[in-house]
């Protein structure tokens, strides 16, 4: 894809994440700065939906970002290692969580929610411990998808323990990410997920898993998770 049908697509996965509406050229042209007319985005528009990426909902509607145009920006995006700065805040934080909940998986799985905004998943695999929370998060999306999104997402919370196995066999080392129907577990389309199981220091296999619309923030959530993993693996 040449430089400037990915810097449209970013522009329309980007501000779609941010406001769930469809995005139009003039739009575009706003919060991508650059020095094109209105026609030449709704030409790189076109050719991004003939290609697949993007979808109209509606004819008068701008458009949206299909399950390739998502797989395309996240294949996009680079992960930095967190700093310890970043690690030694989220350290804090699950401090003040440990102080509210019995066991630590519990702890981790309210914190994740309540700063990602998703549903959060974790596991201690070793003592098949298996918590949830956040599935609340989730009505704070209103369109229809997400609506969507929250059925699947009950229903793979309700089976959590037929799926939790699987999903670790599928997901060692770094965060995978899994847009609708890419979901290798259960059949989903309005889902996405973000999976990471990692190797504590006393020997147990740990999962971390976030769930939400496909318009979540990929970027701020795949560094979280990517965050709390590196202060577990290290945390003795």
């Amino acid at each position: 894809m040449d430089y400037r049908l990915a810097h449209v697509l970013r522009g329309v996965v980007e501000e779609y994440i941010a406001t769930g509406k469809p995005v139009g050229s003039e739009r575009l042209l706003e919060i991508l700065g650059i020095s094109v007319s209105s026609a030449t985005i709704r030409n790189l528009l076109r050719e991004l939906e003939d290609s697949g990426y993007v979808t109209q909902p509606h004819t008068s509607a701008g458009r949206i970002p299909t399950d390739t145009g998502y797989r395309y920006y996240i294949d996009q995006l680079t992960f930095k290692d967190p700093s310890e700065q970043k690690v030694q805040s989220i350290k804090n934080k699950y401090q003040e969580y440990q102080e509210e909940f019995d066991r630590p998986a519990q702890a981790l799985a309210s914190m994740l929610a309540d700063m990602t905004h998703a549903m959060a998943i974790t596991s201690m695999l070793n003592s098949r411990d298996v918590y949830g929370s956040g599935i609340s998060q989730l009505f704070r999306f209103s369109d229809e998808d997400t609506q969507d999104a929250v059925h699947e997402a009950s229903v793979l919370l309700d089976n959590i323990h037929a799926y939790i196995t699987k999903f670790a066999d599928e997901t060692e080392g770094d965060a995978h990410v899994y847009i609708g129907r890419e979901n290798p577990i259960f059949e989903s389309r309005h889902t996405s997920m973000i999976v990471r199981t990692m190797r504590l220091p006393t020997g147990e296999t740990a999962l971390l898993l976030l769930a939400g619309p496909k318009r979540m923030p990929y970027r701020r959530n795949v560094a979280m998770i990517n965050a709390v993993a590196s202060l577990l693996e290290h945390n003795k």
